[in-house]
Formats: C-alpha cells, structure tokens, sequence
C-alpha cells in the first residue's frame, strides 16, 4: 500500500488510478527494463521486474517495500533482471506483509534460483543480520523473504475489493517453450491492459475492449524502418507473425479494441547512446534512425489509431482517475 514520504511528492497515488511506466526492449542507458505499475487508491500492483525498476519507482515517489502484489508477463531475462534485488532489498528494509509473487508457469523455480541460489550470499547475509536485530525494534526484517510465489494460468487470477485481475496467453515465443500472460486490471475508476511481449492476438484485442490505457509492446518496427538485420527480412501479412508487435499492427489492435489511450512500450535503443544500438544491430542491422524515428511509429500507428497516443519513456505516469 502506497504511504507518501512526504508532502511535496509530484504525485499522489492514494486515490483514483494510474499507472507507472517505463521499459526497453534492449540495453538502454537513458531506460530501464520492462516494467509498469498499476496503482488504485493507493494499492500497488507491479508488473514485470525489469532492470531500474527500483530506481523509476521511488522517482515518482512510491517505495518498493510497499507493492501489494507483484505479476510477471513472462520469464525472459530482460523482465526479472532486479527481481532478485527487489527481493532482498525489500527484505532487509523491514518488508513485513508477505508479498503475493503471481505469473506462469516455472515462475517458482525462477524466484528460488534467483533470491537463494543467486542471492545465497545475500540470504545467508540477511539471515544472520536478522538473528542480531533486537526484537523490539521496529521495522526488524522477518527471518526469511517476505514472498509466495502462486503459479497462474488465463482467468481471474486476483479480485479484491478495490480491483480485478485478469489474464490471458499471449503468443510469444511459444514454439521455444515461453509460456506468456497479459492481464487487465478492472477497478471503479477506469482499466489499465498490460501486455507483456507478444505478437496482436484475438485474446488480447478481446481483453483489452474499452480499456482507458493500453500497454502494449512495440518492440518490432515494420521491415521498411530498418535496413539489415534479422527484422528487415520481416514481410508484411494480413495475420501477424512473429514474436513482437509493429507499430502498423499496433495501431490495428488499438482501433479493434476501442482503447481510450495507447501507450507503445518495449520500445527499442533507436535514440540512445551509439554503444547501444550497436549492440541490437543483429536486430536491427544498419538503420541510422533519424530525429524522426519516433514520428514514424507514431505516423503507422495513426494510419488505424486515432485515439490518444504516447510512447512510453521513463517515469511516465498516466493518471486514469484522481
């Protein structure tokens, strides 16, 4: 539950809805990793634990130790990357409400492998650093993480009384074994879609019907913005292909579903520090993005879309209801 530090945050998440952005889909210097958390009336839903998660979230004035659940799209390294920092950080600040840990399947072998296998200095650490806290101090971390890890699959995997989650399988890498969950959170002040990594699907433009804000990857940009590279030989088809989502079938999705407000995320180094992109050029081969790169996905996207539009950066907050 959210519990302002002080009273001249930027923002005020104790009522109404809004969300928390940020995500790269590839190192990025000026961004941190995928994530996006969902706060209603001042309880926090976190989505995905990608590098700087920590750091983007107390910029905009939430405290980690305070999230009251934690969900994972998917298991890919670029979306647990500070998982096992969050852990451990939270832990030994005195975390006290176990905190419910919710994605698909192996998402319990991946929690143990990163906190006490990863981390089994850090456990170790902590343990003995509890052993010697005085009882009666407050704020003494407890005697083993604060986490339960529940395993999920599509439906209503959360209902409490201020929100409803959803999920729903998403196509992503599924022929490798990636198993991938989108979710819709439904409260009285609006609905917020996070989608996680994923080619459009009917799944998703269903969930994600009349949604106030729609969270979706755009990690792909269609063939003719690039030059070389694996994503240059993509072709263009009626039915989408692929592991990722382009800003023409972006927009498509974001007509079909009849979302309010599309927030492109996942975005890719096309703006960042040359060291960076070099290292997605197997992506994305010899493309010298321009000033207007980002104009041009706003431009495919606006070609079925004309709803309101905002690529995701970081610390971007979107206020649904106050």
């Amino acid at each position: 539950m959210f519990h302002p530090s002080s009273a001249d945050l930027a923002y005020d998440f104790r009522s109404g809805m809004h969300v928390v952005i940020t995500g790269s889909a590839l190192i990025d210097p000026e961004r941190g990793g995928a994530s996006a958390a969902v706060i209603v009336d001042g309880a926090i839903l976190q989505f995905d634990c990608g590098r700087g998660v920590m750091e983007n979230l107390t910029r905009a004035g939430i405290n980690p130790v305070d999230i009251d659940h934690l969900f994972f799209t998917h298991l890919h390294f670029d979306h647990i990357a500070s998982f096992g920092y969050f852990v451990i950080s939270t832990w030994i600040a005195g975390r006290q409400q176990t905190l419910p840990v919710y994605g698909p399947a192996d998402t319990r072998e991946m929690a143990e492998t990163l906190v006490f296998d990863g981390h089994f200095v850090d456990v170790r650490f902590a343990r003995g650093l509890v052993a010697t806290w005085p009882e009666d101090v407050p704020g003494r971390p407890r005697d083993e993480p604060p986490i339960e890890v529940r395993e999920i699959g599509p439906g209503i995997v959360l209902k409490t009384d201020k929100v409803t989650v959803t999920a729903v399988a998403v196509p992503h890498f599924q022929d490798l074994g990636v198993q991938s969950l989108g979710y819709r959170v439904d409260s009285a002040h609006g609905s917020v879609v996070i989608t996680g990594d994923g080619r459009p699907s009917d799944a998703m433009i269903e969930l994600a019907q009349g949604a106030d804000v729609l969270v979706h990857e755009c990690a792909k940009p269609d063939a003719d913005m690039v030059t070389g590279g694996k994503l240059a030989r993509s072709k263009a088809t009626d039915t989408p292909s692929g592991p990722h989502t382009t800003p023409t079938w972006l927009g498509r999705v974001a007509r079909d579903a009849k979302v309010k407000h599309l927030v492109p995320t996942h975005l890719g180094p096309f703006r960042s520090v040359p060291a960076a992109f070099a290292m997605s050029r197997t992506y994305y081969g010899d493309t010298q993005p321009g000033p207007d790169f980002w104009a041009t996905y706003e431009r495919r996207i606006r070609e079925t879309y004309d709803g309101r539009l905002t690529l995701a950066h970081d610390g971007l907050v979107i206020t649904v209801a106050e």
